[in-house]
């Protein structure tokens, strides 16, 4: 592609055509076309200057599309606010009025829907939290945290669910749950296997604690949503009396204490028994809690070297006695109800 002339160069085109030269001998001493020299001439000539004009025409979005097009996009729109560009594309080309129509693509329609705001999807606003206050006592919170994907060698993968007391530094509970086949995406958490894990950590402790403090995994936590509706978890806990207390987003670290348990609780039971099928590898997952908590000393703050039940004893100690087949007796469906009644959310 040739470079543009300058307007310098234009207003000697013109010049040296009116002291009689052609254009085309003014092409072949300046190394330019005929028919730039004549287009700068006849500009001048007219009065318009040499100030290059460049002018495209302006398109609306999906403007060069018959007008029939358009409207059915925009009337899918209108009657299915849930649709997204790929599902109108779909409908509009079943409908009969538009066949032999050209039709815009997915991306297309949605750049056409997204000028107007009430199409935009709505940003989402992420929950404001504290840190979670620290623990002055045994059983006041428990951390809870989940390790996803621990490939064994029977070609199943496990997901480990492990509870700590941060304030004793004990194990409070290690559970592994079946995650599908080798290969694929562990599966995700549900509801029952953490009331599961929960249930058992209640059991073998008899006691309840005051908190449970969980990152905000999906199912623990309400989910791209801003008004922080609580899950079925949280209401659970709620009804056992146990508050339900969130990390802030994106801070591991203030779950800081059950992530180190993770890394434990693999060193001690689970490296090395990766060939062991899941029952067998939760026995000696068992084995391994019982021994951090009661005969293996521990450096974490507070235990002074000591096993965590010797450095705090009252880690045995009832703060509300637990036994499995009161957990429906015990459930006050009131403490849910005034829960609920002691907030509001706005729908979105």
């Amino acid at each position: 592609m040739s470079e543009h002339t300058t307007s310098r160069q234009r207003r000697l085109f013109f010049q040296r055509h009116k002291n009689g030269e052609t254009y085309a001998e003014v092409a072949k001493q300046m190394g330019v076309s005929r028919e730039c020299v004549r287009h700068w001439c006849r500009r001048q000539r007219d009065g318009k200057g040499t100030q290059s004009d460049y002018r495209r025409k302006s398109y609306g979005l999906l403007s060069r599309f018959a007008p029939m097009v358009r409207f059915v996009i925009l009337r899918l729109r209108l009657e299915h606010p849930h649709w997204g560009p790929d599902r109108i594309r779909y409908m509009t080309q079943q409908r009969q009025a538009l066949r032999g129509l050209r039709l815009p693509s997915i991306a297309q329609i949605g750049r056409y829907l997204h000028q107007w705001e009430r199409f935009r999807r709505r940003p989402v606003q992420r929950i404001q939290r504290q840190r979670p206050s620290q623990p002055e006592k045994v059983h006041q919170c428990w951390q809870m945290d989940f390790k996803m994907g621990i490939v064994l060698q029977n070609g199943r993968q496990v997901n480990l669910h492990t509870v700590r007391d941060p304030f004793g530094a004990a194990c409070i509970g290690a559970v592994l749950h079946d995650a599908g086949k080798t290969g694929r995406r562990p599966r995700q958490i549900t509801l029952e296997q953490t009331r599961q894990t929960l249930r058992r950590c209640f059991a073998f402790w008899n006691t309840l604690p005051e908190r449970v403090q969980t990152d905000n995994q999906t199912g623990l936590a309400a989910a791209r949503q801003s008004n922080d509706f609580p899950t079925i978890f949280t209401l659970w806990l709620v009804g056992l009396g146990i508050e339900h207390v969130f990390i802030r987003p994106g801070r591991p670290t203030d779950n800081a204490e059950v992530e180190r348990c993770h890394r434990t609780v693999m060193d001690y039971a689970i490296i090395g028994n990766q060939h062991k099928p899941q029952p067998q590898l939760q026995q000696a997952l068992d084995l391994a809690v019982h021994a951090l908590n009661f005969e293996l000393p521990s450096k974490a703050h507070g235990c002074h070297g000591l096993a965590p039940i010797e450095a705090h004893p009252d880690l045995l100690q009832h703060v509300r006695l637990f036994h499995p087949e009161w957990e429906v007796a015990s459930f006050d469906l009131q403490s849910v109800y005034a829960y609920l009644a002691s907030r509001s959310w706005n729908a979105l």
